[in-house]
């Protein structure tokens, strides 16, 4: 893999940023990160924002160095998701412009800039935005653009992407939807801090000591912790929605349902009865590789769990057709299902890396197919010794 890197497009930071969100966070003067690096603080290690620029005393400075050290007043850019913004909180006497005004812990709202807007070309300072929409402009967002500078010195144009700490007279406004379309509600990401976070630790770390022990049932425990961190307001019911994999439920339910559809149908019966007119013990390691090679072709276009949820039935009555142990063919499922490299599609880390590194989709395959057939060979030569068929 290390001597394939060549082979992947470079990931330039200017293109990257250009994507994200820009906050605006500015420096008080009790704050805690004054006259410490950038490295020093942590700020070079937060997750999904980056600090792409530093403007002190009206010059810019960017890109920012491990070393700058942070002075009072400065204000600090942050490129990146703006759901993550609340850990920016961490910092003592780092202020975002909504939080001065008790907004930002309420719903945040996107919207788009529309064309006849009377925001549009001028700065959020001069137009009185809060006045105007009860409204703080948290974070800005411009297609095929960087955003530089301070927040509220940026010139508004008809396209642009705000997120808004609204108050509780924004939907009243009558002026909203003439100046803006509103995509959705944003609701960012907070972390639990102090006994809240030891609850969270500990009854986890708990819970799995006794379901070790035999103690408590592993998902009993579990719900019970479930049900305190909710009765605390560790967790709110929004936040549980929300973080609910609901696509993958529902692709991996399916696949269950089909799996077991295919069962009660009989297909995989008439399968075994087919198999065994030829069960002769010399194709049974070619039945292994066609397990494999049908897992692993699923497994590239569908989660793992789904492709082995439908190939388990099927691995197993092959292995019955033939008389033989169903170990090795459960095996073969199982690290077939694993073995997603040439798709971003079958895999969640996967994705979330095409999309983050703004990779193709000839890019994955000529990375990922050489490490498949590697993958598969190491497979297919060792199950056979470690799980032998009888």
């Amino acid at each position: 893999m290390y001597f394939c890197t060549n082979m992947l497009p470079s990931i330039e930071q200017k293109k990257a940023t250009s994507e994200g969100y820009f906050i605006d966070a500015k420096v008080a003067e009790n704050s805690e990160l004054i006259g410490r690096s950038v490295e020093a603080n942590g700020l070079r290690h937060l997750e999904s924002l980056f600090l792409v620029e530093i403007v002190r005393k009206g010059h810019l400075i960017s890109p920012v160095s491990p070393s700058e050290v942070i002075q009072c007043s400065d204000r600090l850019i942050f490129c990146g998701e703006v759901t993550k913004l609340l850990q920016l909180g961490q910092f003592t006497g780092l202020e975002i412009f909504a939080e001065k005004n008790g907004t930002l812990n309420s719903n945040l709202t996107e919207v788009v800039v529309r064309q006849e807007s009377i925001i549009v070309g001028k700065t959020l300072k001069t137009t009185g935005f809060r006045a105007l929409f009860d409204a703080a402009v948290v974070a800005i967002r411009r297609d095929g653009e960087q955003v530089s500078g301070k927040l509220g010195d940026v010139v508004i144009r008809s396209g642009d992407f705000l997120v808004l700490a609204v108050g509780k007279d924004y939907k009243t406004r009558t002026n909203i939807n003439k100046n803006f379309l509103v995509l959705s509600g944003v609701e960012p990401e907070s972390r639990i801090n102090g006994w809240r976070a030891w609850l969270s630790i500990g009854g986890f770390i708990s819970i799995i000591v006794l379901a070790a022990f035999g103690i408590l049932d592993l998902l009993e425990g579990l719900v019970l912790l479930l049900g305190a961190l909710l009765f605390t307001r560790s967790l709110t019911t929004n936040e549980l929605v929300r973080r609910f994999p609901v696509d993958i439920w529902l692709v991996v339910s399916s696949a269950i349902l089909l799996s077991n559809a295919l069962v009660n149908s009989g297909v995989v019966v008439t399968l075994g009865d087919f198999i065994g007119q030829y069960n002769d013990p010399s194709y049974v390691y070619i039945a292994l590789i066609f397990v494999y090679i049908a897992t692993w072709l699923m497994t590239e276009f569908v989660t793992n769990n789904a492709a082995a949820a439908l190939m388990f039935p099927i691995g197993y009555t092959i292995a019955l057709g033939f008389g033989v142990d169903v170990l090795p063919f459960v095996m073969t499922v199982a690290f077939a299902a694993s073995g997603s490299f040439i798709s971003p599609y079958g895999y969640q880390t996967n994705l979330m890396v095409f999309n983050a590194g703004n990779y193709r989709l000839n890019d994955f395959v000529k990375m990922g197919l050489p490490v498949s057939v590697v993958y598969a060979v190491v497979v297919l030569v060792c199950i056979p010794v470690f799980f032998p068929f009888k």
